[in-house]
């Protein structure tokens, strides 16, 4: 059998478990301080320091780092935007294998091999809503996620705790600290049904010159959010807002159901369109790390290609495509 990933607001069974995982994972500490991360880092990103306080990081921290550490590693040709995570082709491929290694943690925890990982439906469950209710929707109960705005203190979440934090001068390491969200501060509305049937009815996958430039509209520059920007994936990290916003966004686990949710609609686009990728391995001006047999950035277990991302369907489905 394979994981199934389901709606957040449709399956309850599903909802309790990440968010009991959610918790638990940001307090189940490892061998792993901020000292000794900072020590790894180090060596792979120039002049990188750990500022803060020295403590033994959790699981879930890890995954923080991880992410941030992705978006200082650049590419070759430089290109603004662009990492090895963001900004270019890899940028669903990399979530892809990013989004794997949290739901393999997830089915430890819950001791259920078929685990998936829920999604948050963002447009129909939320862009397609009238803006008033968008910020109010069952979502941000004390059932689910907490609070949409100010520090989450209430309901499943507020056991989840944060401890790197990303400042003007690079991550910190700070004592653990509540979630904290501005939903609706920066952008009144989340992205609608569609902005999300524009970006499945792209015939490209992506084309050069392989970036965020806004001009490129390919399904990937689409769902990531730079065509008309801030829209789609990264519309919703910036209606989120608060921890939501910086590097080390995945500290607020409504990080991994966006991501979940754009991952469905390129699932979508594949059905559709094939499970197409490019650029391929010869292709000219193609940025170092997103070519389609790169490996691509792993803190957590082994590195993947995009290739070897393409068919996810040995680990798992998803209930409904948008």
């Amino acid at each position: 059998m394979t994981a199934v990933r389901t709606n957040i607001l449709q399956d309850p069974n599903a909802a309790r478990r990440y968010l009991a995982a959610a918790a638990d994972l940001s307090s189940e500490l490892t061998s792993v301080t901020a000292r000794s991360a900072g020590q790894v880092l180090a060596r792979v990103i120039p002049g990188f320091r750990m500022r803060g306080i020295e403590q033994p990081l959790s699981v879930w921290d890890l995954f923080v780092i991880w992410h941030w550490a992705a978006m200082q590693l650049g590419t070759s040709p430089d290109a603004t935007m662009r990492n090895r995570a963001h900004g270019g082709p890899v940028f669903l491929p990399w979530h892809r294998m990013y989004l794997l290694r949290l739901e393999q943690q997830l089915q430890r925890h819950s001791g259920d091999p078929d685990a998936g990982l829920p999604y948050w439906d963002w447009a129909r469950d939320g862009g397609d809503l009238p803006t008033t209710a968008q910020r109010t929707q069952r979502l941000w109960s004390d059932t689910l996620l907490g609070r949409s705005r100010g520090t989450v203190t209430t309901g499943p979440l507020a056991a989840h705790l944060v401890r790197i934090e990303e400042r003007d001068d690079g991550i910190w390491s700070i004592p653990p600290r509540p979630v904290e969200r501005a939903a609706g501060t920066q952008t009144p509305t989340l992205p609608r049904s569609a902005d999300v049937r524009a970006a499945l009815d792209n015939d490209d996958y992506d084309s050069a010159p392989w970036d965020a430039s806004p001009s490129l509209v390919s399904h990937r520059n689409l769902v990531e959010g730079w065509v008309n920007g801030p829209q789609l994936h990264n519309r919703v990290h910036v209606w989120v807002g608060g921890d939501m916003l910086p590097g080390t966004s995945p500290n607020d686990p409504v990080f991994f159901l966006n991501h979940c949710n754009v991952d469905r609609i390129w699932e979508s686009w594949m059905t559709s369109h094939g499970r197409i990728y490019e650029p391929g391995n010869d292709e000219p001006a193609a940025p170092a790390g997103h070519r389609i047999d790169d490996a691509m950035i792993a803190l957590l277990d082994t590195s993947l290609t995009p290739r070897q991302v393409l068919d996810p369907g040995t680990w798992y489905s998803y209930d409904v495509l948008p």
